[in-house]
């Protein structure tokens, strides 16, 4: 698979609610990562540092991992370890919010990643999400 390697991610808030219970389409969307080839690779937090640690751990390049996270600190995290934020878009208030960060996508469902993950590959045969350019909308005048 082109595009995305890896997906690194910190279960809370992604695979499971405050209360530790999983969402219903995480399995579903972890299984077919996997069956697509993607690694995905769960952290106790999303630092620079971890984010570091677990793409030299992997032998990961960072163009081709996504962070999915739904905080300002893993995004911020993402940036600074050279990586792609993919915003979890749980609360809608909060997703405004934190697009201000440009996070490279955002998926309110986890069903969602894995056609994100081929959209990246397909990419008309270019080989990093850097190259993909959505459209921005045009400016008010």
């Amino acid at each position: 698979m082109n595009g995305i390697d890896a997906i690194l991610f910190n279960p809370a808030g992604i695979l499971v609610d405050e209360r530790g219970e999983a969402y219903e389409d995480a399995a579903p969307a972890m299984a077919e990562l996997v069956a697509l080839g993607v690694r995905v690779v769960q952290l106790s937090s999303l630092s620079e540092a971890a984010l570091t640690k677990a793409m030299a751990d992997e032998a990961l390049s960072a163009d081709r991992v996504i962070c999915l996270t739904d905080s300002e600190q893993g995004l911020r995290a993402a940036k600074a370890a050279g990586v792609h934020a993919v915003l979890m878009m749980n609360d809608p208030d909060e997703a405004m919010r934190l697009t201000t960060l440009e996070p490279a996508g955002g998926i309110v469902s986890l069903r969602e990643l894995p056609d994100f993950v081929r959209f990246v590959a397909a990419g008309s045969g270019r080989a990093s999400i850097r190259d993909l350019r959505l459209p921005r909308a045009p400016a008010d005048r």
